[in-house]
């Protein structure tokens, strides 16, 4: 047995002597019997460690860095080791507590809410997750009261629409367009956590450059002549304070005040609203243009915390409370779409039609069935969950296209990246099995391109489908079409608006897709490493320990060995522990080149070949790397998943994913990442039986993400908040 685990025994010995902690039970002796005695007792304990005769004393301050180790060792349930007999996930729970106990108590800050952070979800245990044992899960999902900034495609939408609502003329689009003060990096986890963004000066200044466009403009529409019915809206209220100036009394200030925020933020003031505003306006006319102080108006409006904010706040200051209906109907609108919420929305509100969870859930139903609403967050979800943007962002060389038999200039990863979306809206659209769909489908979508580059790429590939239907696809719509191996003698074959079947012997679902496997490689070769981690994590709800810093994470530059022969050295002892949990896993994906292709060998430098007389240079330099191929072995295996029956080798991808895809844990796993998404936090385990109940419903509907996501809607953890921190 490792010496971590004796370490973390001897934690719990060590609590017996400190007084202030929790005194010791029958369980805490159990536990010390069970899994630490056995091995770390007697003559020859293991690793030289005895617990035995261990004095209980005080820990000293030396010891407390070991500490905060062991907590991370047991909390991440790296420990007790796989061969050893594991506690349940209460006297894991119970261990946990004990340790961060000790480390308070000696005046180590162990934070909190450290596990709230992205990427830090899988740490909650999944089967007290879903083990419906109320001893697991304590009672009453909370949900802080917060401040969630928007995402910066809502932003960007909102500046739009009221452009367009006023008909104020912006040039808004391509380099005029009106930005986002922030935006989200590309990042493995989800980006758009409500504690992990906070808005500062930069921001706010790049904010008031964009209120200020936008108000100087609407003053101009609003000073002028009033549009003809359907042409543009319009606030009389305000027009008639621009034309009376200084003049103007303080019920027309007045009655300007609540129309505009009625026109521009869809909802009357508050009272202390509509005196400050009022008072502000008034003030201003008295001391500069008419134009310039409902500019200053404007811009101030521009500023209500609703601009940059999803305001979730528990209403009348209670400690927990559904959220009012206004801020419900905005958390829904930007739940599922880039808007503010719609007129039906809005109506509801206005109605007292939102203040129920039966309410609430009529108009997910609606909206989800809603056909022309665009909800953009739900095709989000699912490319911040498998990742397969980033596509886009891995770079290949000239150099090594070449030497994959590829031309420079007719390689675009995002057509892969368009066409994945694609295929994820489909089955989303057919809403049954949407996971197995998306992880088994053979399915792909052909040379869709994204709105981004379809000037340059998709419209002229749709004239030239029209006008020339005979003539061959170019070298980059080629290259597309080889490396999905789906052949198209010509243009009057083909439809961007239906999906096409690679071969079903080669392909299974989305881990197979071009779009994924780039993502998940690097510039120069497969990243076996990356794919294990991602199913680890994202699809087995297992932990993978950051690498330490004292490891140099480079494999042996050895172009003349495969990949797996280079991996060889992530077997090592201190590397073996973390790897274990990657490399089978990811290493069955090299049936795949980094360019997505099916492959049956893969290439190697031929240094033999490459050193040859006849190709070296006058200075004895090779004139042409040389390659040769040797055979694949895309064998696997899933170890230590949580399910008994994944476990066990696999032959190939292929048989991995299908493996997967038809795993009761994989689903559930899926549905923690959906709440992670869609509350914008982590799991914690009080929201067990939200996650039980949200599985069940997905299960029960066919496999329907509409269902999963009407579940999470109309769940506590999204209607109410707290003024309590999350633990």
């Amino acid at each position: 047995m490792s010496k971590w685990f004796a370490f973390a025994c001897l934690s719990v010995l060590l609590l017996l002597a400190v007084g202030s902690l929790a005194p010791v039970c029958a369980a805490d002796a159990a536990f010390l019997k069970r899994f630490c005695i056995d091995c770390h007792g007697g003559r020859t304990p293991e690793g030289d460690l005895s617990l035995q005769h261990l004095q209980t004393t005080a820990v000293k301050p030396a010891d407390l860095e070991l500490w905060q180790a062991v907590l991370a060792q047991v909390e991440s349930r790296q420990m007790p080791p796989e061969e050893a007999d594991q506690p349940t996930a209460a006297e894991r729970k119970q261990m946990v507590e004990q340790i961060t106990s000790l480390l308070t108590g000696a005046g180590v800050a162990v934070r909190s809410g450290r596990r709230l952070a992205p990427g830090q979800g899988n740490y909650v245990d999944h089967e007290a997750l879903f083990s419906q044992q109320p001893s697991l899960t304590p009672p009453g999902s909370k949900t802080s009261a917060r401040m969630w900034r928007l995402t910066g495609q809502a932003y960007e939408e909102f500046f739009d629409q009221l452009n367009k609502q006023y008909a104020m003329g912006i040039r808004n689009y391509g380099e005029h367009k009106m930005r986002a003060p922030w935006n989200f990096a590309p990042e493995p986890n989800f980006t758009d956590y409500a504690s992990s963004h906070k808005i500062g000066e930069a921001e706010i200044e790049f904010h008031m450059r964009n209120a200020t466009k936008m108000a100087k403009a609407l003053v101009v529409r609003l000073a002028g002549r009033q549009p003809s019915p359907g042409f543009s809206d319009w606030i009389p209220e305000m027009n008639a304070v621009i034309l009376a100036g200084d003049a103007a009394t303080a019920e027309q200030v007045q009655a300007a005040t609540t129309a505009t925020f009625q026109g521009v933020l869809s909802r009357d003031p508050s009272p202390k609203e509509q005196e400050r505003f009022t008072q502000f306006l008034l003030q201003n006319l008295q001391t500069l243009e008419a134009n310039e102080a409902v500019e200053q108006f404007l811009i101030a409006l521009l500023f209500r915390p609703e601009m940059m904010y999803r305001v979730e706040i528990a209403p009348d200051g209670s400690t927990r409370g559904m959220l009012a209906p206004r801020a419900l109907a905005r958390s829904l609108a930007f739940a599922l779409t880039d808007q503010v919420p719609d007129e039906a929305l809005l109506l509801a509100v206005e109605e007292g039609r939102l203040s129920t969870r039966e309410d609430v859930q009529a108009q997910v139903a609606r909206m989800l069935a809603d056909k022309e609403l665009h909800k953009p967050r739900i095709l989000r979800f699912f490319q911040e969950y498998f990742g397969h943007h980033a596509a886009i962002e891995v770079f290949k060389d000239e150099v090594t296209l070449k030497a994959a038999g590829l031309h420079v200039n007719f390689w675009y990863p995002r057509y892969f990246v368009s066409d994945a979306d694609r295929l994820i809206e489909w089955v989303l659209n057919e809403d049954k099995d949407v996971l197995r769909q998306l992880l088994t489908t053979n399915k792909t979508f052909l040379l869709t391109m994204d709105p981004l580059g379809r000037d340059k790429y998709g419209e002229s590939t749709k004239v030239k489908k029209r006008l020339q239907p005979d003539t061959p696809f170019q070298g980059f719509e080629q290259t597309v079409l080889d490396v999905y191996e789906t052949p198209l003698p010509s243009r009057h074959e083909w439809f961007d608006d239906r999906p096409y079947d690679m071969p079903k012997e080669h392909r299974a679902g989305l881990l197979t897709h071009p779009a994924w496997l780039i993502a998940q490689s690097g510039n120069f070769d497969n990243h076996a490493i990356h794919r294990g981690r991602w199913i680890r994590e994202k699809l087995l709800g297992g932990l993978v320990p950051e690498v330490p810093i004292t490891v140099n994470a480079m494999l042996p530059d050895e172009p003349q060995h495969g990949l797996r022969e280079r991996m060889a050295v992530t077997r090592e002892a201190y590397c073996w522990k973390c790897h274990r949990q990657m490399d089978p896993l990811g290493l069955a994906f090299e049936q795949f080149d980094h360019f997505g292709r099916f492959r049956t060998t893969e290439q190697v430098v031929d240094l033999e070949a490459t050193q040859a007389k006849a190709n070296l240079d006058k200075d004895g330099h090779p004139r042409l790397t040389k390659y040769t191929t040797i055979p694949l072995d895309t064998t696997g295996a899933v170890e230590r998943s949580g399910a008994p029956d994944l476990d066990g080798p696999v032959a190939d991808p292929l048989e991995l994913v299908r493996k997967l895809a038809a795993s009761e844990r994989v689903e559930q796993v899926f549905v923690r990442h959906a709440f992670r998404y869609f509350m914008g936090r982590n799991e914690t385990l009080a929201d067990g039986p939200i996650l039980v109940a949200a599985h069940r419903a997905y299960v029960d509907n066919g496999g329907s993400m509409n269902a999963l996501i009407t579940s999470l809607l109309t769940s506590d953890a999204f209607l109410y908040r707290t003024l309590a921190v999350d633990e």
